[in-house]
């Protein structure tokens, strides 16, 4: 069924938008024609092959079976395999993609990631999934759609693909994905960076939790706090209401994300039943495959913390052995148990977002994602909620995957007009002397050809963290290089000036540091190298001009501009110069460090 997003007729290019929410365990499709003079609106992939049709539901498992290498079945139809033969399925391989960064209030690191199938990459992984679900959504597109099939042919190559992504994944996770689209035939190399883009999943289910939400609580200079609380991370953006109509949002403080989720409860249980069935007739691999997929499945939605048992099935009437807790194939567990698995994910959840809804002065909190449904976690998190007069706000549909339909809401109605920079963002220079800045390196300055004394290893900030990006705003930033022009051929300029290129740098402490490197041209602790700008020149080497510096030097000299621009959701970067007159560009860099 098609939800509509907005009375406002669509006035763009016509054009097919679909956004993809690969989660861990589960993932959804969502998708919309958007054709000038109609109201947008969204429709989910709802008919997965292997899946009862009547049941409608817009998820199926993140899971790919594998034979040899080779993609065998997906989701619902890969299902009967991962019961099988775990080692040739990829599963949770959400879980290789998480950076470190992510693991800073948790201790996860001891938790073991499923390895991938033999002859396997998690590039290659994601590339076949989104191969499948492309598949499938021109499929359903084609069906629901009228004269979907000639829609589809004549608009696909203009597709626009959202892939929502946790706040924590940077550049390296957005590099590993857009890859596997361009595999995939969502996007071409050509095309990916126009066609192609991220959201944060905590931004589309803020989207979709508002298209969803009745009543009167949002009111300008609210503050409310959206946590998504998913399979392996939790989310967590608060923001503020600058207008109710139109409705828009700006981040209040930089995001919050950790690997937390229902598969470390999962995990946390497996643990707990594994030690309780040792050296027993149950302590079986396969008995415990069904274990857990029936705790997964009956008591985990269920568990609420109230009582002292609590039981599920998983075996036949015969089953039985009542020092375990076993009788007619049902086993109980006592709450003192798993109290524990529950409370090492909230915790966790508390700690990474409680700080911020505190310090924001947060007034309402809407909860999204598979893991807010547990009624366990909803009476520990609202007590927690009520000591600090923060406000829960329920009434999302689990059922769905908030965040995929979400990505097109916000891809339409675009409500968060300005977002909070998480991490200093600049390029790595070589700077003019500054002796009461640069004094530790007076040693290493040089004299450079243009007649000036630089430093190598400089950082120049480009913008900030914490600053508030809203609109579109454009930093043109401009640099130069210079040659000796008595040692320097029209050769050598031609080999120098086809590796132009400028490092880009993330600092995510407090302050601007001066160096991004050290005296050996290593890499300084707490900074992180993020992409790299680079452009080949080379055509311009032979039109430059002898120039004069300042005590008669004679020298070659290029200028060019880093242009840092931010429009819509993201963040970018380019290089610009003047050839005969005619502005040329670099490819696009997309910044991660926005929330």
């Amino acid at each position: 069924m098609a939800a509509y997003y907005g009375d406002k007729k669509y006035e763009g290019q016509e054009t097919i938008v679909v956004a993809m929410d690969i989660g861990t365990t589960n993932t959804a499709v969502s998708f919309t024609h958007l054709c000038p003079g109609s109201r947008p609106q969204g429709k989910m992939v709802a008919h997965w092959p292997g899946q009862a049709n009547w049941s409608g539901a817009a998820k199926i498992p993140s899971i790919v079976s594998y034979i040899n290498g080779v993609a065998k079945a997906y989701g619902n139809e890969a299902q009967q395999d991962f019961e099988g033969n775990h080692s040739e399925v990829a599963y949770w391989f959400k879980l290789h993609l998480h950076p470190t960064t992510m693991l800073k209030l948790s201790d996860s690191q001891g938790f073991e990631i499923p390895a991938l199938p033999v002859n396997t990459t998690i590039e290659g992984v994601y590339t076949d999934l989104m191969r499948y679900l492309m598949k499938n959504t021109q499929r359903v597109f084609q069906m629901v759609t009228p004269d979907g099939k000639e829609i589809w042919s004549r608009l696909r190559d203009a597709i626009v693909i959202v892939l929502a992504i946790p706040n924590g994944w940077a550049i390296a996770e957005q590099a590993i994905l857009s890859r596997a689209a361009i595999k995939a035939s969502l996007v071409t190399e050509e095309n990916a960076g126009h066609l192609l883009h991220f959201v944060a999943e905590a931004e589309a289910s803020v989207h979709y939790a508002l298209a969803k939400q009745e009543g009167q609580w949002l009111k300008r200079n609210t503050v409310f706090a959206v946590i998504d609380c998913g399979g392996s991370t939790i989310d967590t953006t608060v923001y503020r209401c600058v207008s109710t109509d139109p409705l828009r949002l700006k981040e209040a403080c930089p995001s919050e994300c950790v690997q937390a989720g229902g598969i470390f409860i999962n995990r946390e249980v497996e643990k707990l039943l594994k030690e309780k069935l040792r050296d027993s007739a149950f302590d079986d691999p396969e008995i415990m495959r069904i274990m857990m997929s029936a705790f997964e499945k009956e008591l985990k939605p269920t568990f609420d913390g109230i009582t002292e048992e609590y039981s599920f099935r998983f075996g036949s009437i015969k089953d039985d052995d009542s020092s375990l807790g076993i009788a007619k194939g049902r086993i109980t567990l006592l709450d003192r148990e798993l109290k524990p698995a529950f409370d090492l994910v909230i915790e966790k959840m508390i700690a990474s977002c409680f700080h911020i809804l505190v310090e924001q002065k947060t007034k309402y909190l809407i909860l999204v994602g598979g893991f807010a449904e547990s009624p366990y976690m909803q009476n520990v998190l609202w007590k927690r909620l009520a000591q600090h007069e923060i406000a829960p706000i329920m009434g999302v549909d689990y059922a769905k995957k908030a965040a995929a339909e979400g990505a097109i809401i916000a891809h339409i109605k675009q409500f968060v007009v300005a977002r909070v920079v998480k991490a200093t963002i600049g390029g790595c220079v070589r700077e003019s002397y500054n002796k009461k800045l640069h004094r530790e390196r007076k040693h290493l300055a040089r004299l450079y050809p243009d007649g000036k004394k630089r430093v190598d290893g400089a950082f120049h900030a480009w913008v900030k963290k914490g600053d508030i990006l809203q609109g579109t705003i454009v930093h043109n930033l401009p640099y130069h290089l210079a040659w000796d022009a008595n040692s320097t051929s029209e050769s050598d300029l031609i080999d120098s000036l086809g590796t132009t290129g400028i490092e880009v740098f993330a600092w995510e402490g407090e302050g601007i540091p001066t160096w991004c490197k050290d005296e050996h041209g290593n890499v300084l602790e707490g900074m992180r190298l993020i992409c790299t700008l680079s452009a080949n020149l080379a055509t311009l080497a032979g039109g430059l001009q002898i120039q004069n510096g300042p005590h008669g030097e004679k020298f070659y000299r290029i200028d060019y501009d880093v242009c840092v621009y931010y429009g819509g959701t993201q963040l970018c970067a380019k290089m610009q110069w003047k050839e005969k007159g005619v502005l040329r560009e670099s490819p696009i860099a997309i910044m991660p460090y926005v929330s």
